[in-house]
């Protein structure tokens, strides 16, 4: 159940935004249903040992709170000892995530991409926003006071050009229509203007109309041609062999961090088991409310920790071992501390 419960909040979000695709850009079905599948596995990855917590504070508190922990005590049996059963679960629990990070999510993070991707070129407005500043390339902002996203047609038309070595200038265009071939970025813009100044010289200020032009934005990245895989979309065995490959400690630090995450996330259903046990004897309130709420506390501790390790880790300052396993390391040490409380009753 809460396993459930926070995936369907997680998915919250994209499903407002594939709503968005299906209704307001009229993205075929499908392509919809088919993002949505592929969104999962990234979830699933988070909201598995998130469950582990769940189920194992509602259990320990409800057997508290029915004073079963304290008949246990009674017979002289250590109530800890009664993690075993839920470690051994979690244990199992671990290897199938872990084998699922390595093979499952990368490939479906990959599919994706492609396949969000193959929807922009063929409806490059997509990720637009009408009466909005977007960024489409390096060095190219665009505004449009309405966006037909079915037909790739814009209205109002404003773009920023500021590229390295010239002068900035800004192209107003009543009418316009994108395309994407290989790896740029077509506009077709019809009835604007230019306008065009140098910094230097504020009063060299430069208007030129124009009936019909074509402007050529280069996307790179590979999204016009072959689509690359990055850290996150690669499975163990090419993060390593890309971390041999790499000529910067940095580079080298940002593939050893994904491969390490692969089996850091999954590893935290066995903490949440050594910290949910003792938690849940304390607490002595059980159900299923009561083990949501200090799940999502605990997690969202845990997944500061995780995010936040990582951002020191690509800064160059943390080693990406370290990085991704303090998280479970501070739990787990907090955990026994509790089991501790409990075993000797203070």
């Amino acid at each position: 159940m809460g396993f459930l419960l926070f995936s369907f909040i997680l998915l919250m979000d994209r499903i407002f935004q594939l709503f968005d695709l299906l209704i307001g850009k009229q993205v075929p079905i499908p392509t919809v249903l088919m993002i949505f599948v592929y969104s999962l596995p990234f979830i699933v990855a988070l909201t598995v040992p998130m469950g582990v917590l769940v189920a194992t504070i509602a259990t320990f508190g409800r057997m508290s709170g029915d004073s079963e922990i304290l008949a246990i005590r009674a017979l002289g049996i250590n109530p800890i000892s009664l993690m075993k059963a839920f470690l051994f679960g979690s244990f199992i629990v671990t290897i199938g995530m872990s084998l699922f990070n390595i093979y499952i999510l990368p490939e479906a993070n990959f599919r994706l991409k492609k396949l969000l991707i193959e929807v922009s070129r063929t409806r490059p407005t997509l990720r637009l926003y009408q009466e909005r500043f977007n960024d489409i390339s390096q060095g190219y902002t665009l505004w449009a006071d309405s966006i037909n996203h079915s037909e790739s047609k814009l209205k109002g038309v404003k773009i920023y050009e500021e590229l390295s070595g010239e002068s900035p200038r800004i192209i107003y265009a009543n009418e316009g229509k994108m395309r994407v071939s290989e790896d740029s970025l077509t506009l077709y813009l019809r009835d604007g203007e230019f306008h065009q100044f140098d910094p230097g010289h504020p009063l060299n200020y430069r208007i030129m109309e124009f009936n019909n032009y074509i402007l050529s934005i280069p996307l790179g990245g590979g999204k016009g041609g072959t689509i690359m895989r990055s850290a996150r979309e690669m499975d163990l065995k090419q993060l390593l062999a890309h971390a041999r490959k790499s000529q910067t400690t940095r580079r080298k630090w940002r593939y050893l961090l994904e491969a390490h995450k692969k089996f850091s996330i999954p590893f935290a259903s066995i903490v949440f088991v050594m910290l949910g046990a003792p938690l849940g004897i304390r607490v002595r309130k059980g159900g299923l409310g009561n083990g949501i709420t200090l799940s999502f506390f605990l997690f969202m501790v845990y997944y500061i920790m995780l995010v936040g390790g990582e951002e020191i880790c690509e800064r160059g300052t943390l080693y990406p071992s370290l990085s991704m396993w303090t998280p479970n390391i501070v739990l787990g040490l907090l955990g026994v501390f509790l089991s501790y409380k409990v075993i000797y009753g203070k």
